[in-house]
C-alpha cells in the first residue's frame, strides 16, 4: 500500500499543470485578431523544440494584448490547427510546412467572439480538442477565420529565419516573414522524470 501511494503521489506530481512560454512583448502586431485590418485570415506560426522545452498536452493558448487596438473580436468562424513543422522555418505553402499526418484541428467554433478585457495581460483561447505534444520536433500553430469584425492587437517578438506565414482563408500559400506572437501554452506537462524501470523497481521483489 505505502509503494502505490509512493507511485500516486509521483504520477500526480510529473502530470501535473502547467505552463510555457515563448516569446517576448516586442512590438505590436495586428496577427491573427484583427478583423478590422483584413477581409480573412489564413495565419501560420512556428515555435522551435528548443523554445517549447519538453512534453505537454496543449489544452489552451494564450496571447498578450497591447494597449492599442480592441478589446474583443468576433469572427464568423475560428478555426486552430497545431502540428509538426517540417523544418525550422517556415515555406510559403501553408500545407507543405506540415510533417503529412501531423495537423490537427484543435478548435473550430462558429460566430466566434474572444475577449481580451486588459492591456498588458493574457487572452486566453481553450481549445476543443488538447494537442500532445511529444517534447520533439517543432511546432507550427494556424489560425484561420473566413471574416469578421473588431480587432485585438496582441505582441509579437522576432525570431530567427521565418517563423510565420500570412494569407487569406482558404489561402494555399502567403508571405513569410521572421516574427510570432508571444505565446503562452496552458495545459498537462507529461510524465518525464517518473520511467518504467523506476516503476517495476518499486514494485518488484525483495
Amino acid at each position: 500500500m505505502y509503494k502505490q501511494f509512493i507511485l500516486f503521489f509521483l504520477l500526480a506530481l510529473n502530470a501535473a499543470g502547467g505552463s510555457i512560454e515563448i516569446g517576448t512583448d516586442e512590438f505590436f502586431s495586428n496577427n491573427p485578431f484583427c478583423a478590422s485590418c483584413a477581409a480573412s485570415m489564413r495565419y501560420q506560426t512556428l515555435y522551435l523544440e528548443s523554445e517549447i522545452g519538453g512534453p505537454i498536452e496543449i489544452e489552451s493558448i494564450s496571447l498578450m494584448r497591447t494597449p492599442a487596438g480592441g478589446t474583443s473580436v468576433t469572427l464568423d468562424t475560428l478555426v486552430i490547427y497545431i502540428g509538426y513543422s517540417k523544418s525550422g522555418e517556415l515555406g510559403t505553402g501553408f500545407d507543405d510546412n506540415y510533417v503529412p499526418g501531423t495537423k490537427q484541428i484543435v478548435f473550430w467554433e462558429e460566430n466566434c467572439t474572444i475577449n481580451a478585457t486588459e492591456p498588458n495581460q493574457w487572452f486566453q483561447i481553450d481549445l476543443e480538442t488538447p494537442f500532445s505534444y511529444s517534447g520533439s520536433g517543432n511546432l507550427i500553430i494556424e489560425y484561420a477565420w473566413p471574416d469578421g469584425y473588431d480587432e485585438i492587437f496582441n505582441y509579437n517578438w522576432t525570431g530567427t529565419l521565418n517563423r510565420s506565414l500570412t494569407g487569406g482563408w482558404g489561402a494555399a500559400t502567403g508571405f513569410t516573414t521572421q516574427d510570432c506572437p508571444h505565446i503562452l501554452l496552458l495545459g498537462t506537462l507529461s510524465l518525464q522524470n517518473v520511467t518504467f524501470g523506476f516503476i517495476k523497481s518499486l514494485f518488484s521483489t525483495e
